[in-house]
């Protein structure tokens, strides 16, 4: 979440759909010259760990929309 002058709210969602683990967090998007470096490179980071625990099965995504930011990641569900 971007820093900001205000109160802000996190949203997360995890649900099962079938054999796909969905995963969506979103938080107040601010319009201050786009992202920052450091959430470009953590988004990567998140980017290189599914690719490694998952392989080309591991999606994510980001997109702003209405004033938020949203991060969607879908992972194929496995069972311990």
């Amino acid at each position: 979440m971007e820093p900001g002058t205000g109160v802000g709210d996190v949203l997360v969602r995890i649900e099962r759909r079938g054999e796909r683990v969905h995963a969506a967090i979103e938080n107040p998007h601010l319009e201050q010259g786009g992202q920052r470096a450091g959430n470009r490179m953590a988004l990567d980071n998140i980017r290189e760990r599914l690719a490694l625990f998952f392989d080309a099965e591991a999606r994510l995504e980001t997109h702003v929309a209405n004033s938020r930011y949203r991060v969607e990641i879908e992972i194929p569900y496995r069972r311990a």
